[in-house]
């Protein structure tokens, strides 16, 4: 169950009890949260505090018990909770700007509607797709946020990425309940396999007159989107397998929906914090989506690649591309090759289904001169032949979900159909050192023109 999910069940505990008491910490208990998390994420959704959306609600509930019977108003304020009818005047003075009399003595009018969270953020989808995946729903659109962030890199990043956050927060002197904040994080790079190092960007939602002066923490807005979002049980600190097998269901999700996986971020919202910032549990994962119709409305360039004087290595076993990526920068840069020059061209491709399992390998071949010789005996001399691709340029951190996205193109495409040669990947090689997030590849998609087909009367 996502919190859009918990807190419509808390919504639906106090719209059952607006002629009783309401307690709070039953209303957070509906919702699976403690109650400070429960105050700040009502508050992130409705727009209302807790507190106040009862007030309104039950005023509202006993303007129409007002106008339409003749029960005494004391009575009536008495079934909404209130102790005594002058507490129930000066509520309902202060939130309709009337006395109660005035509904019955007088045509004014007040409402203050149920808020049906559901209905405002999550979309409609397929039934036999809600049948089949209950706990997926597909977001209406995440707006844009202003957040203050910060990104670890090393051995458990997610660790030292909140208590850098964590630190800043304490010394900030805000309030996570008050300033109605939202965290969510995400894998900035992704951990490569078989290495226990990688980064993990936190967001803290901020309003925007807060001034952040931190030399670690820095600002941004970020962009939103459309989302399909589906709830993790209540972890604390994270459960690899669960978190896995969550992102897998979005993959046999959306294989059979109408999207296609999007540019914009992956997220995890954390969803349960205490007064000093400690994640004590709940998590939401946010997998980026578009229209299909978005997908095939992209125009892709159509290029010839000319056949090719390269040496080729092939690297083997679960760590073999990060071994071919480090292999390409030392050959490159010992032999003085920079690709921005335009002389050279350094790529791989891989038996991608197989990543991060013994028998994964990945080709390097990289571009040489005629006259190029070699004695070592790890390099071997080939033509790559070339042939007809699809092209497009994107940035590291999107490589994945852009291969996903450029497969995705051709299975539409009326023009064109998969060719069985390898998919390529092309790195631009301009100085020493790793990949970034921002550093540039090309993607060549192998095609074929589709036959033409006759009508046959």
């Amino acid at each position: 169950m996502n919190y859009y999910e918990r807190i419509q069940k808390s919504i639906d505990y106090i719209e059952s009890q607006l002629n009783a008491s309401i307690e709070i910490e039953k209303a957070a208990q509906e919702a699976y949260m403690s109650c400070s998390s429960y105050y700040r994420m009502f508050f992130a959704l409705t727009g209302y505090a807790v507190k106040e959306y009862i007030r309104q609600r039950r005023i509202s509930s006993a303007v129409k018990e007002i106008k339409k019977t003749n029960d005494s108003i004391l009575d009536i304020a008495i079934r909404h909770d209130f102790e005594s009818n002058e507490a129930f005047t000066r509520a309902c003075k202060r939130i309709t700007g009337y006395p109660p009399s005035a509904f019955r003595k007088h045509d004014v009018k007040y409402s203050f509607e149920r808020v049906n969270v559901l209905d405002k953020f999550i979309d409609a989808q397929d039934n036999d797709l809600i049948e089949k995946y209950p706990d997926i729903k597909v977001l209406k659109n995440l707006e844009p946020m202003r957040v203050a962030y910060y990104c670890y890199y090393g051995r458990e990043p997610e660790n030292g990425a909140f208590s850098v956050i964590s630190d800043w927060f304490r010394r900030s002197g805000m309030n996570i309940e008050k300033d109605k904040m939202r965290i969510f994080g995400f894998n900035n790079p992704n951990p490569s396999p078989g290495q226990d190092e990688y980064g993990y960007e936190v967001w803290v939602t901020i309003a925007d007159n807060i001034e952040v002066n931190d030399s670690l923490i820095k600002t941004k807005i970020v962009e939103g989107g459309l989302y399909v979002v589906c709830g993790v049980r209540d972890l604390v600190g994270g459960d690899g397998a669960e978190i896995s097998s969550t992102w897998k269901r979005f993959s046999q999700w959306i294989s059979e929906s109408k999207y296609v996986i999007a540019d914009h971020q992956w997220l995890e919202e954390h969803l349960n914090f205490n007064d000093e910032f400690e994640h004590t549990g709940g998590m939401d994962l946010y997998m980026p989506i578009a229209p299909k119709a978005a997908i095939t409305d992209q125009e892709k360039e159509i290029v010839n690649v000319e056949p090719m004087k390269t040496v080729a290595i092939t690297f083997n076993g679960e760590n073999a591309y990060d071994e071919a990526l480090g292999y390409m920068y030392e050959f490159v840069m010992a032999n003085g090759y920079h690709m921005n020059t335009g002389k050279r061209r350094t790529f791989c491709y891989y038996n991608h289904e197989r990543a991060g399992k013994n028998d994964f390998w990945v080709k390097v071949h990289i571009t040489v001169d005629d006259s190029f010789t070699t004695n070592n005996k790890k390099l071997n001399t080939e033509i790559f032949q070339g042939g007809l691709y699809a092209y497009e340029e994107v940035e590291w951190i999107n490589n994945g979900k852009r291969w996903y996205q450029f497969i995705d193109w051709v299975k539409m495409s009326k023009k064109y159909d998969f060719d069985n040669r390898p998919f390529i990947e092309e790195f631009i090689i301009d100085g020493p050192g790793k990949l970034r997030p921002s550093s540039r590849v090309k993607h060549f998609m192998p095609i074929r023109n589709c036959p033409e087909t006759s009508e046959f009367l």
